[in-house]
């Protein structure tokens, strides 16, 4: 709007043949006049030219210079016929058009209006020009930092869901879209090509829409965007180009009551270059105009509520957005792909260790699924350790990355097993069977000696005569003979006791050292004279183990399965995030007051998650089916013996208390994962 403003006081100097000029207004008091203006004005800015005395102006202009100016723009033309005009500040001059010591005519009054105007709009466009240039400048510096932070956040995101949420907030961010969606491309069991709609977002409604999927042609948008790999910038989806293929689908803006007015839609192409799918972004609020601040946060600050909204905070895309939203969909589209191959990666490898693991139990169908279950149990505790509001552990958190890292590290906890002999997991009795066998046959071959020599002697003396004395000599022999065969058999069954894997009340090297002394009363030779030893020393150490069926030796030789397995273990390349598995995995045996192994550690040398395999394993060992070494407890009495172990700091009792109070013992089967008989 122009306004042209004469001062009073100023009238005499503007010579008009009838005193008036149109589109002139004379006033006493010119800034009021001007206010009244400013709040009458519904187009602006107000466009003023100002003609008033010199001295007067610089409280005018004080005034009305805080106007910005997309409100108010003007020029004053100042008249001093005395000389008595007051110096003026650069930003005073800047507002000055002419200053005047004569006169103004008809003529040069219509010239000044005429060309005041003309320079106040040249300076409008000027300003608004810079502005926008200036706005574009800041956003595209905010775009930068946008597209940093994009590279950062794609290359560490792992959770695909998640990926595609994020690759849709940041584009809708960079743009200022209200809305988004992503279609992925994707082959059917025909091998024909599709578009799966796996996400959107509507910041100003909630639009919840199932993931679907249609047909991959030119008859959608993001079907043309895809075939064609052409960026599509439109301004009104409801007034789509004649000649386009596709078609706008308006049901669901009907149903939600809202208006897809702009569209920016880009493909997004992978390393090599393919189309792997669509970003479409709809209603764009950065208004370059200069309607309203531009913060980088319209996207998700101004909001689209009334149907008014939709025509006057909805702009189209920014053509610059083209260029940097197909680079943004392109490095969406490589974070997308590396995603996948880490996935299939990561896949490949869990089902290698598992299939490792498999290989290893099915060595013994006894154990089978132990490691599996101790895997799923200490996922369990990780994430009831989560849970924990109180107690020691209320600061823990395990992340999935390391709940992952503690489940690799319990699958491949027993791997060193496979480097031990398999008949020592498998000696249910102190004596391997063939020993136990070889054992009870010399037994049966000392019986078969003492009847032999007891009948020699016998026959003997029956030879030499049949008197009533040899008679009695004879019944001596053969009662001598009967007792010793008893002791004998006696004898066997208290081996046959010994080699029972159980705690006995008395010593059993006092009980062998008494049965190796009843032995050597007999004389037990071969065919060819030389003594047969019975109970040789490896069947005298066996027989005399206290605990359990193992030697010390054995023992021993059990106990380094988790060197072998830390050996194995730590020659896997692990990613930086699993790199404490071969640590967790060697110290699952280590005990809280040092008399755990292999090295003897103590609780603060522990990590937490060997410690929660150590109760993991424990009950697993305990519960699960019978085994030849033991028969299966029930839930009840390994709860209690793990107490005791946690009595008595063997094992971490806090972690115990939580694998009790949240229950994890019934959360996995005993039987699971168990190979078929």
């Amino acid at each position: 709007m122009n306004f042209a403003l004469v001062s009073e006081k100023s009238r005499g100097m503007i010579r008009l043949p009838d005193g008036r000029a149109a589109g002139v207004v004379f006033e006493r008091n010119v800034a009021e006049a001007l206010e009244r203006a400013l709040a009458g004005c519904v187009d602006k800015p107000l466009m003023a030219i100002v003609f008033m005395p010199a001295d007067e102006f610089p409280r005018f202009n004080e005034a009305f210079s805080k106007y910005d100016y997309r409100d108010l723009l003007y020029k004053a033309v100042l008249f001093d016929t005395e000389g008595s005009a007051p110096v003026l500040g650069d930003e005073e001059l800047g507002r000055v058009y002419d200053l005047r010591t004569s006169d103004i005519s008809e003529k040069e009054l219509d010239f000044l209006l005429r060309r005041g105007f003309s320079l106040l709009r040249e300076l409008y466009e000027y300003r608004l020009g810079r502005d926008e240039y200036l706005l574009q400048l800041l956003d595209t510096k905010r775009d930068q930092e946008d597209l940093i932070n994009i590279g950062k956040s794609l290359s560490v995101e792992k959770d695909p869901s998640k990926l595609l949420r994020l690759i849709l907030f940041l584009s809708k961010k960079i743009t200022g879209a209200d809305a988004g969606s992503i279609y992925l491309i994707e082959e059917n069991e025909k091998g024909e090509k599709q578009l799966r709609f796996k996400f959107s977002h509507t910041f100003s409604k909630d639009i919840p829409i199932e993931e679907f999927v249609m047909p991959m042609n030119m008859k959608s948008i993001a079907g043309y965007v895809a075939i064609t790999g052409k960026v599509l910038n439109l301004e009104d989806m409801y007034r789509l180009p004649e000649n386009s293929s596709y078609s706008f689908n308006t049901s669901i803006d009907k149903l939600h009551h809202y208006r897809s007015k702009t569209m920016l839609a880009v493909p997004m192409r992978n390393h090599l270059d393919e189309i792997i799918g669509v970003i479409q972004l709809l209603n764009s609020k950065e208004d370059m105009r200069g309607n309203r601040e531009i913060t980088g946060n319209e996207a998700f600050e101004v909001r689209l509520e009334k149907p008014e909204d939709f025509e006057t905070k909805v702009v189209r895309f920014d053509p610059r957005y083209e260029g940097l939203m197909e680079a943004v969909a392109s490095q969406a589209a490589i974070a997308i792909e590396n995603n996948r191959m880490i996935k299939q990666i990561e896949t490949q490898f869990e089902e290698f260790v598992k299939a490792s693991v498999n290989a290893i139990e099915s060595r013994d169908k006894a154990t089978s699924g132990h490691s599996f279950r101790v895997a799923e149990i200490c996922k369990e505790m990780a994430m009831s350790i989560n849970t924990e509001d109180q107690g020691v552990y209320r600061d823990t958190q395990f992340s999935p990355t390391a709940i992952k890292e503690l489940e690799y590290a319990a699958l491949l906890h027993d791997f060193g097993k496979v480097y031990i002999d398999l008949a020592i997991f498998m000696k249910g009795k102190k004596l391997f069977p063939k020993d136990f066998e070889t054992l009870m046959m010399k037994m049966n071959y000392l019986y078969r000696i003492i009847e032999l020599q007891y009948i020699l002697c016998e026959n003997n003396l029956l030879d030499d005569t049949g008197s009533k004395e040899i008679r009695t000599q004879v019944e001596g022999y053969q009662m001598d003979r009967e007792q010793k065969l008893a002791s004998v058999k006696k004898i066997k069954d208290t081996v046959r006791s010994l080699n029972e894997p159980t705690v006995t009340d008395r010593d059993p090297d006092e009980i062998l050292e008494s049965i190796i002394g009843e032995i050597r009363q007999v004389n037990c030779d071969d065919i060819e004279g030389n003594r047969v030893e019975v109970i040789d020393p490896p069947t005298r150490t066996n027989l005399a183990i206290k605990r359990g069926s193992l030697n010390e030796e054995e023992r021993k030789e059990i106990e380094s399965h988790v060197i072998h397995t830390y050996n194995f273990v730590s020659k896997i390349p692990w990613p930086p995030e699993f790199k404490n598995i071969p640590e967790i995995a060697l110290k699952h045996h280590e005990k809280l007051d040092g008399t755990g192994y292999p090295y003897g550690l103590k609780k603060e040398e522990i990590p937490i998650q060997a410690r929660m395999m150590a109760i993991a394993d424990i009950y697993d060992a305990l519960t699960a089916s019978d085994r030849p070494y033991k028969k299966a407890l029930p839930k009840e009495v390994a709860l209690k013996i793990l107490n005791d172990e946690a009595k008595n700091n063997k094992i971490d009792a806090d972690l115990l208390d939580v694998f009790i109070r949240h229950r994890i013992y019934d959360k996995v089967d005993k039987d699971s994962f168990r190979i078929a008989e």
